[in-house]
């Protein structure tokens, strides 16, 4: 059970969730695109580039921003 207060092991799972959910992301921004709805395949191409790994946003601040733009594509209907 001391696996469960291993710093590096959660930090490595919520960064192999985040590179899945980039991906997702982008597999679905592509199929928007197909379906010629720019703005929506906009909004997941920023949602994507967000949660990336990669980007220089801290944690806490890219969860906050990630609930914030979630409640404002339920506002717009994005998730209907």
């Amino acid at each position: 059970m001391r696996y469960l207060y291993d710093v590096k092991l959660w930090d490595r799972i919520e960064t192999g969730v985040e590179f899945l959910i980039f991906v997702a992301l982008m597999i679905v921004a592509i199929i928007k695109l197909g379906d010629n709805d720019f703005l929506q395949a906009l909004f997941y191409i920023v949602l994507a580039v967000i949660i990336s790994p990669w980007s220089g946003f801290g944690r806490v601040i890219k969860r906050y921003i990630l609930v914030s733009v979630y409640f404002l594509g339920l506002f717009v209907g994005y998730f209907s």
